[in-house]
């Protein structure tokens, strides 16, 4: 069962679509997927779908402003982390809210920038989050917004008509790994070995940074997994899930 939502939260809308398994007679654990910078949630929707195979409930949405083509309010020039975090934060209490959820296994997922707010928001909410799931986590963000000569793949490259000063000075505030070891819990990174937007390194610090944390590496995978690595991903999110 797929279910379009709408709930207002104090500074704006959010859109999304909440997957249920059909059998409504019990409560499910739940994965929120956050989409990366200049996507939407038509990204996260195959992770979404294979989930529900597994009979695991998940909710895909739209952060406001987040990027081309989203449907919650707001406006990309406005969106920053702190806003996505903000998006986030009143999503879970959304989820939280649903009579057909198990809040005691709420799990983050999240692609790129996606995954770097879903380690922020850990880092808050550890005690109602029961694992992260994180593809190829924008961490070089930090760096990205410090640099004068912007290498190729520098985030800003993504939308420069919209990812000036607001958005650089609030990256330039979080200090990185202070910020997101925090969460205590089962961190799993995913993360492509030619991964040229973010690179793997980044990957390697973060999981040396966290107290739990399991690295998965794809030898030939970029920064957008293909459809066969997405598979092996929520094969493994399943298996964490529903042990």
């Amino acid at each position: 069962m797929i279910e379009k939502i709408k709930f207002k939260m104090s500074c704006g809308e959010i859109y999304g679509f909440l997957y249920l398994p059909d059998n409504i007679t019990c409560t499910f654990p739940i994965v929120i997927l956050s989409h990366g910078l200049s996507l939407n949630h038509t990204y996260m929707k195959p992770y979404a779908e294979k989930l529900l195979k597994y009979n695991i409930a998940s909710f895909i949405f739209d952060f406001r402003g987040g990027g081309y083509g989203c449907l919650s309010s707001g406006k990309i020039s406005d969106m920053t982390l702190n806003s996505e975090v903000r998006d986030l934060m009143s999503v879970i209490d959304f989820i939280k809210s649903l009579k057909s959820i198990d809040n005691d296994r709420i799990y983050l997922a999240g692609h790129s920038q996606g995954g770097f707010v879903s380690s922020l928001v850990g880092a808050k909410r550890v005690s109602e989050i029961r694992a992260l799931f994180l593809f190829a986590p924008a961490y070089v963000i930090c760096d990205d917004v410090r640099e004068t000569t912007k290498r190729e793949k520098n985030v800003l490259n993504l939308m420069p008509e919209h990812t000036k000063d607001t958005y650089i000075k609030c990256a330039k505030n979080v200090n990185l790994y202070n910020d997101i070891t925090d969460y205590n819990k089962c961190v799993y990174i995913f993360h492509g070995k030619m991964d040229s937007r973010v690179p793997i390194s980044y990957a390697y610090e973060a999981c040396k940074a966290y107290d739990n944390c399991k690295l998965i590496v794809f030898d030939n995978e970029e920064h957008r997994f293909s459809d066969k690595t997405k598979d092996v991903v929520v094969k493994k999110m399943s298996e964490v899930i529903l042990k």
